[in-house]
């Protein structure tokens, strides 16, 4: 079997709730729509922490590229819908 290893940047990792809600909701997702591997399995997804450079990184590691790409196209929505409109601070 192999393996996909998706990085999320420093940037996109800055908030790990986000993160873990958006996995969270992917495999609750993914088990409701009944993706499975060949072997029957729900999307198995791992996740790495590494500090490089000063930076903090995640590292997600999937079991079929599939699932990585519907993952990447669901945390790209999950970003969007919590994102500020630009100009306004955080506190508002």
């Amino acid at each position: 079997m192999s393996e996909v290893v998706v990085q999320i940047s420093a940037d996109e990792s800055r908030d790990p709730s986000r993160l873990m809600h958006a996995l969270d909701a992917f495999a609750k997702w993914a088990a409701e729509a009944g993706l499975s591997t060949e072997f029957g399995d729900a999307p198995d997804i791992m996740m790495m922490t590494e500090h490089t450079g000063g930076e903090m990184r995640r590292r997600l590691v999937f079991q079929d590229r599939e699932h990585a790409a519907r993952f990447l196209v669901f945390w790209r929505t999950e970003r969007q819908r919590y994102r500020l409109p630009e100009g306004l601070p955080a506190s508002a």
